[in-house]
């Protein structure tokens, strides 16, 4: 199960994502984000509360970066932890994204 909000601050989209971004989900957090890409030139992705992801939930993810290229928006994925984090940096994905401790917000 995945709950996405979206908040703005200083001029972020904030999109706020809890639990996990599986096969399950990974479409509605793909088009959860593409829709924030579409509409705001600057999105953070908070990923704080996700406790999984999995290879879906990656290319999710991957899949809103390339839009936000496209568009020449600015997109960052925020505070990632724990075992969420580790299938980031195993996966390389700090290589092709804007990984963030904190919003950038």
């Amino acid at each position: 199960m995945i709950q996405i909000a979206e908040q703005i601050r200083s001029g972020w989209c904030v999109v706020e994502i809890r639990g996990r971004a599986d096969a399950e989900t990974a479409e509605e957090l793909e088009r959860a984000l593409r829709s924030a890409i579409g509409q705001h030139p600057k999105v953070a992705a908070d990923f704080v509360a996700v406790d999984y992801i999995s290879s879906a939930g990656l290319r999710a993810v991957l899949q809103a970066g390339r839009a936000a290229q496209e568009r020449q928006a600015e997109f960052t994925v925020c505070r990632v932890r724990g075992p969420v984090k580790k299938v980031f940096e195993v996966s390389g994905m700090h290589h092709v994204l804007r990984i963030e401790e904190d919003l950038p917000c």
